[in-house]
């Protein structure tokens, strides 16, 4: 999990369950949280998922359906590791998750998910 370098912010799984399910919407300083998924189809979400989510993973499409409805949007996808980088880098707001591999000076890493 990755964000701004200017973050310094610690977070868990279950506070990232919020911001992924967008029941936590705000830094402690009151700016919005701009979470970026990766595409459906790659194993970065798949792995995100099961680490965040776990059971409840499979149930996630089930519970954007439903807040579509109210007007809730789920996160943003991005459609590689270097996009969701460069996003986070340039937005302090943002958080999303890449591979170890992927992770250079230009963001910083608040969790490892296994």
């Amino acid at each position: 999990m990755i964000v701004h370098p200017s973050r310094s912010a610690a977070l868990s799984t279950a506070d990232l369950a919020q911001i992924y399910m967008k029941q936590r919407r705000y830094w402690p300083n009151r700016r919005p949280i701009i979470p970026v998924n990766r595409e459906v189809e790659s194993n970065e979400r798949a792995t995100f998922a099961d680490a965040v989510f776990g059971d409840q993973a499979a149930h996630l499409g089930l519970y954007w359906n439903r807040k579509y409805f109210v007007g809730l949007l789920p996160p943003a996808t991005l459609a590689s590791a270097e996009a969701v980088k460069r996003f986070v880098a340039t937005e302090p707001n943002a958080i999303g998750y890449v591979e170890a591999s992927s992770v250079d000076d230009s963001v910083r890493v608040v969790l490892y998910l296994e």
